[in-house]
């Protein structure tokens, strides 16, 4: 007789889970996002304020930051070592206009990964490294990083230099 139970209560378990709607779980975001950490902001007023001062100079950011554009996107260029010298940059931004979906469908090389629960993916060349974070389901943050010849970090590292940076900034980038 259990056994009979225990097959009917199977049975119907199996028949409501036929039945049930396919609607995404109640903490998963609309678009898809696997996202575990909680999302950003993407309104910034001061786009140089996404790394503060004491984070630049962590990072070997010495310059004074400077507003920048880069493809439209308003953000802030980031220097190490002297003006026109041997070093390293990387340009931050909040995108608004392409979330971190549109970014990897568009970039089929990108390479995906995780920094600090938010999914992320890298493009990268031998002196350059972009980073797209999903910060946000109608945004994403854009880090972008280049390292010139004699820089203090080898050429080559663009993209740890890249990450470290996306790291400071996440904690920065103001909650939603």
């Amino acid at each position: 007789m259990r056994k009979e139970l225990a097959a009917g209560a199977v049975a119907a378990g199996l028949l409501l889970t036929g039945c049930s709607t396919g609607a995404a779980p109640a903490d998963q975001p609309p678009n898809g996002s696997n996202r575990a950490a909680a999302a950003k902001s993407l309104e910034v007023s001061d786009p140089c304020s996404l790394l503060a001062p004491e984070q630049a100079k962590e990072l070997g950011l010495e310059q004074e930051p400077k507003p920048a554009d880069s493809g439209g996107k308003p953000g802030c260029q980031y220097e190490s070592g002297t003006p026109g010298g041997p070093g390293w940059g990387v340009f931050v931004a909040v995108d608004a206009k392409r979330t971190f979906q549109q970014f990897t469908e568009a970039e089929q090389k990108a390479q995906k990964l995780d920094i600090g629960g938010y999914p992320a993916a890298k493009v990268n060349d031998p002196t350059g490294c972009t980073l797209v974070v999903d910060v946000a389901d109608n945004g994403s943050l854009l880090v972008s990083a280049l390292v010139r010849s004699g820089a203090p970090i080898a050429v080559g590292t663009s993209c740890d230099a890249a990450k470290r940076t996306t790291e400071a900034a996440l904690k920065t980038l103001p909650a939603a």
